[in-house]
């Protein structure tokens, strides 16, 4: 049963984390695994560490991961990782959905125009007016909710502005800049973030790593293509 402390909003006595790694396109099956991982570690009373190093990906898939982690009773942190990974568009679309976003040196976000698959092969930018608005909107309202730079998430989109990790803590598009995991535990440690069931104040330092591993039938499920992409 999910812990006393994350019910109450007080600080949660953590012993471990589940850390989950997204890495490559965000399809179908990145949704899966995020529901998984989320609702296990809801179980447990675990915060959810994202590792984020993708291309980008569906953008069905990335509202489903959003909504995974709006509805979550634990908290999500989205880190950027490792160094010289890059979380273009879906990635930053999740990133600024997470309770607490953190990328490790010399790692990317940004490129949030939408591209449409061509029949004849490849990509193309989409440029209506209607799609744009929405998810440039969409994408500041995200940024908004968890006190982010809500002028540069909607530069993500409209022109298709990339940030460095610097650059991106310099204009509080995310709060922390870590190299390791270890470091962001010990970063993380007594913030107090706002999640479905009220506010938690993590308690990270000295938390034991538990790496998520899919499960069979996400393993067997493969990819699913997309008519419309977020990348």
């Amino acid at each position: 049963a999910l812990s006393l402390a994350y019910l109450v909003g007080v600080r949660a006595e953590t012993s471990s984390v589940l850390v989950v790694n997204l890495d490559g396109t965000i399809t179908s099956m990145s949704a899966e695994l995020v529901s998984e991982a989320v609702a296990y570690a809801e179980e447990r009373g675990q915060p959810v560490i994202l590792i984020l190093n993708t291309p980008g990906g569906s953008l069905d898939a990335t509202f489903k991961i959003i909504d995974t982690i709006r509805d979550s009773r634990v908290p999500v942190i989205g880190y950027v990782y490792p160094e010289g990974s890059r979380a273009w568009s879906a990635g930053t679309y999740i990133l600024m959905a997470t309770h607490v976003a953190a990328m490790a040196p010399h790692t990317i976000i940004g490129s949030c125009q939408p591209v449409a698959f061509n029949p004849l092969g490849g990509t193309q930018p989409i440029n209506e007016t209607k799609t744009i608005n929405a998810l440039t909107a969409y994408m500041a309202e995200e940024a908004k909710a968890h006190n982010r730079n809500e002028t540069a998430a909607r530069l993500f989109v409209t022109e298709n502005l990339n940030l460095g990790a610097d650059e991106a803590l310099r204009y509080g598009v995310v709060e922390i800049v870590a190299e390791s995991i270890g470091e962001l535990l010990e970063r993380i440690d007594g913030m107090t973030v706002k999640t479905m069931v009220g506010p938690v104040t993590l308690k990270t330092s000295g938390a034991t790593i538990e790496r998520w591993e899919p499960s069979f039938r996400l393993q067997v499920l493969g990819s699913l293509g997309k008519p419309l992409r977020a990348t």
